[in-house]
């Protein structure tokens, strides 16, 4: 029985020691937890109490005398606003008048005569054939033939350059005067003498008398007298009825 009691004895006297040190431990987190308490309260009253309104004095700066310094003449361009600008797709104040006097030209005006009072007694033909009288057959015919007598003033269909002065064997005296929007006007059965000035190379105007109508052509000599009158455009014969002013 004694033995028994002496060999519990040694393990109750283990145990002490650990509940010791559970008491210890739980004394210091206590402790700990009150030192924070007074550290965190200190602090506070500190903040409370501590005045932030500290007079650091008067900073002075000094004296500078700036009544010689010259500022330089930034002097601007005047402006003109009396003209409207556009603004939000709004029309401006310039009128159309004004644009359009700085764009625009207005295209020379073309004047056209017919180179002499008459009938017409032959038509232009080249696709029909039409009779003859001199040559006594049917053949094309390349121009118009005007009636007019002998001697009547042949004038220019419109401002041009003399481009050629001819006789030709079936048509006569005859001028070509080229014309700037490229056709070429033909004056055939002309008498021999033609105005003044018509020569190869100088400028005729709209009206101008060239020549007056003769009986030189021989393809028509049995014709009454008239003017055969032929007009080309680059080169292919046309209508001259379509180019005349009616």
């Amino acid at each position: 029985m004694n033995d028994k009691k002496e060999k519990q004895q040694p393990a109750e006297s283990s145990a002490e020691p650990l509940t010791k040190k559970v008491a210890k431990f739980s004394a210091l987190i206590y402790l700990g937890l009150a030192i924070t308490v007074v550290i965190v309260a200190t602090v506070g009253i500190f903040n409370m109490s501590y005045d932030y309104d500290v007079d650091l004095g008067q900073i002075s700066l000094p004296d500078m005398d700036i009544s010689d310094i010259s500022m330089p003449d930034f002097s601007l361009p005047d402006i003109d606003n009396s003209t409207d600008s556009p603004v939000n797709n709004e029309q401006s104040g310039v009128t159309d008048e004004i644009q359009s006097s700085d764009t625009t030209e207005e295209p020379p005006v073309i004047k056209y005569y017919c180179p002499v009072k008459g009938e017409i007694i032959k038509n232009y033909s080249m696709d029909a054939l039409v009779f003859s009288q001199t040559m006594g057959d049917y053949r094309v015919h390349s121009g118009i033939d005007i009636a007019a007598e002998e001697g009547t003033p042949v004038i220019c269909f419109a401002d041009g350059v003399v481009e050629s002065v001819t006789e030709d064997y079936f048509y006569g005296t005859t001028v070509a005067v080229a014309h700037t929007d490229g056709s070429v006007s033909y004056y055939m059965n002309l008498a021999p003498d033609l105005a003044a000035n018509i020569i190869a190379g100088n400028k005729v105007l709209a009206g101008q008398q060239l020549g007056s109508v003769g009986k030189t052509a021989r393809c028509e000599s049995a014709d009454e007298a008239h003017l055969h009158f032929e007009i080309r455009v680059d080169g292919v014969l046309t209508d001259p009825k379509e180019e005349l002013p009616q």
